[in-house]
């Protein structure tokens, strides 16, 4: 049984996988030593491969190597399938485009990541990262309209905003809500004119749903970083 790790910005997940399937989802909400012991006690953990884009967790590797569990760190020199890494690219990054590539073999793929940032990563048919992009996720953009003015509110994102608000709670949610939203189908329409069988493939806690019908198929897939950690 392979523990994939994805430690992120704001949270940490685990994921078993056997063989290609992944059998297990979930938050980390307890130290890692009781995590891994709990696992143990049902499944053999032979394996560990772990994304992180936080600082590095002592704790984490103490208790691999205390439950002789060996460990792979995703990094932007790990030799994988993906090509062209950038320099300083996120191993969520690298992950992420990895399952994107497992589903999609041949194709040109649009990976996103919508999370506390939102990334747009594009991938040519030969695995190589053509670019990409970052830009701030809803409740960064909310925060950092609170953050540096003198009155605007904090708010939580609320999905079902007016296109057109009537207050400035609703003026901030607009732009949070569909600015997003339009920024995504911007980037989409782009790329489907120059790749005509891009695959368009969103991850990340956060679904970012289209306004109108885009010339491509958008794909939604919740394990698409673990997929990837779990080809390595």
């Amino acid at each position: 049984m392979k523990l994939l790790i994805d430690i992120g910005n704001t949270s940490a997940k685990i994921a078993l996988a056997r063989g290609e399937e992944i059998i297990l989802a979930e938050r980390v909400s307890e130290p890692w030593q009781s995590l891994l012991e709990r696992l143990q006690q049902t499944y053999r953990l032979e394996r560990c491969v772990i994304s992180n884009v936080a600082a590095e967790d002592r704790s984490l590797f103490a208790a691999l190597s205390g439950l002789g569990i060996p460990a792979l760190v995703l990094t932007d020199t790990t030799e994988c399938a993906l090509r062209s890494i950038p320099k300083g690219y996120g191993a969520d990054r690298i992950a992420a485009d990895l399952g994107a590539m497992a589903k999609y073999r041949g194709r040109p793929i649009l990976v996103v990541d919508a999370g506390t940032c939102i990334t747009y990563d594009l991938i040519d048919s030969g695995g190589n990262v053509v670019g990409g992009a970052i830009s701030p996720g809803v409740s960064l953009r909310l925060r950092a309209m609170h953050e540096h003015t003198a009155a605007l509110p904090l708010l939580e994102a609320d999905p079902t905003a007016p296109l057109l608000g009537y207050d400035t709670r609703t003026h901030m949610m607009s732009s949070a809500i569909h600015g997003t939203q339009f920024e995504l189908e911007g980037y989409v329409r782009s790329f489907a004119r120059r790749y005509p069988d891009l695959a368009v493939c969103t991850t990340g806690g956060n679904d970012i749903e289209p306004t109108e019908p885009l010339p491509v198929a958008i794909e939604h897939d919740p394990l698409l970083l673990f997929r990837g950690l779990n080809t390595l």
